[in-house]
């Protein structure tokens, strides 16, 4: 069944999509010119209502779902790419912030 890999896809976009929340907040605690040049990619302003998207998952035909899924993966990988661009100026402008979000990460894990 495709629909099993399609919610964990989304699961995995919603942390991303936090994740990214969170460096971007210490960034512009810190020095909003961190982040200048980087724009978000157009997922990330996505604000999915999960419950209905499931529900129209269940409707879709294979092919719809293979769509979907690729879609999906594509915004993985651009939030993906966002993150490590954050990640990138983070380590060449603060690097102490970098080691928090580290530490952050080793904590949770």
């Amino acid at each position: 069944q495709i629909i099993q890999p399609l919610l964990e896809l989304d699961q995995n976009r919603s942390k991303l999509k936090l994740y990214i929340g969170h460096l971007t907040a210490l960034c512009h605690d810190r020095d909003p010119l961190i982040l200048r040049g980087l724009t978000p990619p157009a997922s990330y302003h996505l604000d999915d209502d999960r419950a209905a998207w499931e529900k129209e998952l269940q409707k879709m035909t294979q092919e719809q779902l293979h769509e979907e899924l690729e879609k999906g993966e594509k915004e993985s990988a651009e939030l993906q790419e966002f993150a490590n661009a954050i990640l990138q100026k983070i380590a060449d402008h603060c690097p102490d912030i970098l080691e928090q979000v580290v530490n952050a990460l080793e904590e949770s894990s």
